[in-house]
């Protein structure tokens, strides 16, 4: 019996979720099999399929007779081997085949037909399901466990259901920082003759032994770090005044008091006994940045499309876009908590059992029975999320519909130059290059459905804004996530 429970088409749409599928809805309205549904528990039913040999035995023998024509044996014409020799070695896979085959669409055909929003795909009862002998005239019967969505309303605009969302508020202290990284960022690098407070040395680490003596074979390793990193005045002392070629001898963990940084300068391979020892750093070169000025070029530069001409100008730029990355964060965070309060208010039920059962084998050699049982509860919030959103797709439609053009052109936005229009004539190629990954394709299309549902969700569900520091709005992601 595996081998023929591992050959049906249990995995299509319509066994899935109750889809329609033309060629299955004909071939049940053409059979008239016994199929019969029983209620087993909530949300859970067993549908038995009874199959009699005239469902099946045309289409077997239909196939035995192509085999026959194709078959090729020492001693027969092409297309006269005897039909028993044919039957004796084909007609035992055959007729497997052909039963699979009638059985799976049976069941699809059913489960379309009655408008069963059934959860997962059907499970075969191995407990009812006797062992198939091909060769009895008596009817073959087959049984399958299915889980059952359950009923219940998403209101998104019922009393009481009022959801907050947090507007941040940008500080003069964010606008400012963000001014000094622009200064930092379009600046100039330079390279002094000798170091001063302020600059940084780029260089190599030669490691020491207990006397001062290179150790043979041991760490050598390029790095560059900023003289007012080291945590030792006395350490950055050493390095103010020289120039390329000088040799400083100190001991990094102690200077920089910083593992991980350390590591970074040493090579993340290195032992613990290197790790503390002393090193003499060869200065290759002094580099200072230089600051941008604040001036109309350095605003060109940070937005090319803008004329702008004061400071006052530039600071509420970078104030409109820290406002609008925040929007996007706070947007993020009253989605999130939109469709947490339709799960908890929604009270779905699932057919816990069944799902546990489904997840094994959907996922088999993936996770273990150990593993979903500690994992259970988040599988159970997605799936009830996908009942939630099916629900909203039926009311809103179009609004949280996403088309496989919409998903090309945010792929095709990657390469639009900014009030131009992209004539690259091998636009599309690329496009079609990066969709080929299902992963990145998939990753596309959720992130425009999460922006029409906060689109729809700002619309329809009621909300009480709360203005925020972004500090204060880190700590209530935080907390919500935990």
């Amino acid at each position: 019996m595996a081998k023929l429970v591992d050959a049906l088409d249990l995995g299509s749409s319509a066994a899935r979720r109750g889809g329609s599928s033309p060629f299955t809805r004909t071939f049940y309205k053409q059979k008239f099999m016994n199929i019969t549904q029983e209620p087993n528990g909530k949300l859970q039913a067993i549908i038995h399929i009874s199959l009699k040999k005239e469902d099946y035995i045309e289409n077997v023998n239909k196939t035995l007779k192509d085999y026959r024509k194709k078959a090729n044996m020492p001693g027969f014409r092409p297309g006269m081997v005897p039909m028993g020799m044919i039957k004796k070695m084909y007609g035992q896979q055959v007729t497997a085949d052909e039963v699979n085959k009638a059985v799976s669409e049976a069941l699809n055909g059913f489960i379309d037909e009655n408008k069963i929003n059934a959860l997962g795909y059907p499970l075969p009862n191995m407990e009812k399901t006797k062992p198939v002998d091909f060769t009895s005239e008596e009817a073959l019967d087959f049984f399958f466990d299915i889980g059952i969505a359950p009923e219940f309303e998403v209101d998104l605009e019922k009393e009481g259901f009022e959801v907050p969302y947090y507007k941040i508020e940008v500080t003069d202290k964010e606008v400012e920082n963000a001014l000094n990284d622009v200064k930092v960022r379009f600046g100039e690098e330079e390279h002094p003759e000798k170091a001063e407070e302020g600059d940084g040395v780029q260089g190599k680490f030669v490691q020491l032994d207990g006397e001062g003596n290179v150790v043979e074979g041991g760490v050598e390793h390029d790095g560059y770090f900023r003289i007012e990193d080291l945590k030792l005045k006395t350490i950055q002392k050493k390095f103010y005044g020289k120039s390329a070629g000088a040799v400083v001898t100190f001991n990094p963990m102690n200077a920089f008091k910083d593992e991980a940084k350390v590591k970074a300068l040493l090579g993340e391979e290195v032992d613990e006994e290197a790790l503390k020892a002393d090193y003499q750093f060869t200065i290759a070169e002094v580099i200072r940045h230089k600051e941008a000025e604040l001036n109309e070029e350095t605003f060109k530069k940070v937005y090319p499309s803008d004329d702008l001409k004061t400071i006052e100008e530039f600071k509420a730029r970078i104030k409109k876009d820290l406002e609008e990355h925040y929007a996007k964060d706070s947007d993020r965070q009253f989605t999130g908590d939109v469709i947490t309060r339709l799960i908890e208010e929604s009270n779905i039920e699932l057919p816990d059992d069944f799902l546990k059962r489904w997840l094994l084998d959907s996922n088999q050699g993936k996770i273990t029975k150990e593993q979903l049982d500690v994992q259970y509860d988040s599988y159970a919030k997605t799936f009830k999320w996908q009942l939630v959103e099916d629900k909203l797709r039926a009311r809103f439609g179009e609004q949280l519909t996403v088309d496989n053009e919409a998903i090309r052109d945010k792929v095709r936005a990657y390469f639009q130059v900014q009030g131009k229009e992209n004539s690259n004539p091998q636009i599309e190629q690329i496009v079609d290059q990066i969709l080929s990954n299902k992963e990145e394709g998939q990753k596309i299309y959720s992130e425009l459905l999460d922006e029409k549902l906060s689109a729809v969700f700002k619309e329809n569900v009621k909300r009480k804004e709360e203005t925020v520091t972004p500090e204060k709005f880190g700590e209530i992601v935080q907390k919500v996530n935990a």
